[in-house]
């Protein structure tokens, strides 16, 4: 009798068993597909917040060229704005810093277009729609097709940095520059030479200054921070003037 209890308990155990092995391996599988399932919402949802910053970022930088066109429009009619969707906006400085043969030189005309339409600059991208995501400015001088690369490659650096010499509150002008804006000149603007790789119908709008605003791409500029280690500070530094003024 002993042994046939022993019988019945040792099959009801057995019968018991598949019982409990199905039920914990259906709660793996629940808990596998619940994470699973998260972990396909997270990243929809992040792909979903990622574009829509990405709208907004678009919407910031296009709203901020045509402010900059339309203050160009209204107040300054020579130059040129090109619109490069969510990346650039170029901005020809027209035939007024134009310059001549072989030469770096920009005229008294020029120079005192500079010293006001660059502040006009300076102070529209302290907008809400540009002051987000705008990284530097950067002057880009051209040649015309005469010469060599490398003679001309110099030439067209000298024509950039003599736009930013041309704003310095150290040389003769009528019209003078504020330290605020001087200072937002200084932490903005980069000087760049392109030699003749541009080209334009007539060798004397080849021997132009462009200027060249880039944006920050999206989160980029928080990576940025956080990865630089050392941060020279030239908050101390005075705008100061070109050597050959």
């Amino acid at each position: 009798m002993f042994y046939q209890l022993n019988r019945r308990r040792k099959a009801k155990e057995d019968a018991e068993k598949p019982f409990w092995i199905s039920y914990s391996d259906l709660m793996t599988a629940c808990m596998t597909l619940f994470l699973v399932v998260m972990a396909v919402e997270i990243v929809s949802l992040e792909k979903q917040y990622g574009t829509q910053e990405a709208k907004v970022r678009n919407e910031l930088i296009q709203t901020c060229y045509e402010e900059l066109n339309a203050e160009a429009k209204k107040s300054f009619p020579i130059v040129n704005l090109e619109y490069a969707k969510s990346e650039s906006v170029s901005i020809d400085l027209g035939a007024i810093v134009n310059f001549v043969k072989r030469d770096f030189r920009i005229s008294s005309e020029g120079v005192d277009f500079l010293r006001t339409y660059v502040p006009s600059v300076v102070h529209s991208l302290k907008s809400p729609a540009c002051s987000k995501y705008i990284r530097r400015i950067i002057v880009e001088g051209y040649t015309d097709t005469d010469g060599n690369y490398l003679p001309n490659l110099s030439l067209s650096q000298r024509r950039s940095a003599e736009v930013v010499c041309s704003l310095s509150n150290e040389i003769k002008s009528s019209i003078q520059m504020s330290s605020e804006d001087l200072n937002s000149i200084r932490d903005l603007f980069l000087v760049g030479g392109f030699s003749f790789n541009s080209y334009k119908p007539s060798k004397a709008e080849n021997r132009r200054v462009v200027l060249k605003l880039e944006f920050w791409q999206l989160n980029e500029k928080e990576k940025f921070n956080s990865t630089v280690k050392y941060k020279v500070d030239i908050s101390n530094k005075d705008f100061g003037k070109c050597p050959q003024y």
